[in-house]
């Protein structure tokens, strides 16, 4: 009778162990498959995300190619920025801004290898009139970085620097793909790089938009460009947007400042950044593409 006893005890004992397994197997399981299903849907949230992005930037293209007159400005319909618009299960924000009306750093050294002068000089103005010391220094750092050979400039920096650094890097001796880049040139902190971003890009040609520029790099075309005409063209602009150059020589605070930038500058813009994003659900997306106006080529495409 005891020994019945023992066998029934040991089999209630091994289906109570097995009742124990099945039961942190179907727990188990059934976890994997929330997780599974929180990660489909995360996943396909992110891809409904993107593609209302890229929508987005394609809405962005649109507005563009449409505006085709003469002059480019901030009070015109690409210019004024979408936030939060609803599209099916999600919102959409977009925002264009030109890079003409800023100063090319690509354009520091041409496309034989030399440094351009024009843009040199004019780039030395912009640091000081943003109160960036050592812009000399920077100047010089950025055209080594920029320049194919390893010959370092007066106050520059070539390989020899990049690869003494605790962690050392190659020099890229070409030029820029993202405007961040510049954080990897010598001398350049985050602080730097925060006050000289909104006036600088690394599209577009040597011309800048006077529409679109700010005032310390309206300040910085010219030694010779005087405050009272920085200001003048601000207020004309805010009238009513340039539409040809030779406007400015009518205004009477241009009078010794004209000769020197008209070579320099413009009315209208030829190259955008597109800026798309977008949520839906759990997904998040944001795009941006750099297009240039002229035939609606995308020269560059980030997904962040």
């Amino acid at each position: 009778m005891n020994r019945l006893r023992e066998e029934q005890g040991t089999v209630l004992l091994l289906v109570l162990v097995v009742i124990t397994l099945l039961t942190a197997l179907l727990s188990d399981f059934a976890f994997s498959t929330l997780v599974d299903l929180r990660l489909a849907e995360s996943f396909r949230d992110r891809t409904k995300a993107y593609y209302l992005a890229k929508g987005g930037v394609r809405f962005g293209r649109m507005l563009l190619q449409e505006d085709n007159n003469d002059h480019d400005s901030r009070d015109e319909t690409w210019a004024q920025a979408i936030s939060g618009y609803p599209v099916g299960d999600g919102v959409v924000s977009i925002s264009i801004e030109d890079h003409d009306g800023r100063l090319n750093l690509n354009r520091l050294v041409t496309s034989q290898g030399n440094t351009d002068v024009v843009i040199k000089e004019r780039l030395i103005r912009l640091f000081e009139r943003l109160e960036i010391n050592e812009g000399a220094d920077l100047t010089a750092a950025l055209i080594d970085w920029l320049d194919p050979d390893d010959d370092p400039e007066d106050l520059g920096a070539e390989k020899d620097y990049y690869l003494g650094l605790a962690n050392p890097y190659q020099v890229k001796n070409s030029a820029f793909d993202e405007l961040p880049e510049l954080l990897k040139v010598r001398g350049f902190s985050p602080e730097i790089y925060k006050q000289l971003a909104p006036h600088v890009t690394i599209w577009g040609d040597r011309l800048v938009n006077v529409n679109t520029a700010s005032r310390e790099l309206l300040l910085a075309l010219a030694a010779e460009m005087e405050s009272e005409a920085a200001d003048a063209i601000i207020n004309a602009r805010q009238q009513s947007p340039l539409t040809a150059i030779r406007q400015l020589k009518d205004l009477p605070e241009m009078e010794q400042s004209y000769g020197f930038i008209f070579r320099y500058i413009k009315v209208s813009s030829s190259s955008y950044r597109v800026t798309a994003w977008a949520e839906t659900g759990a997904g998040i997306s944001t795009l941006k593409a750099d297009i240039k106006k002229d035939g609606n080529q995308i020269l560059y495409f980030k997904v962040d």
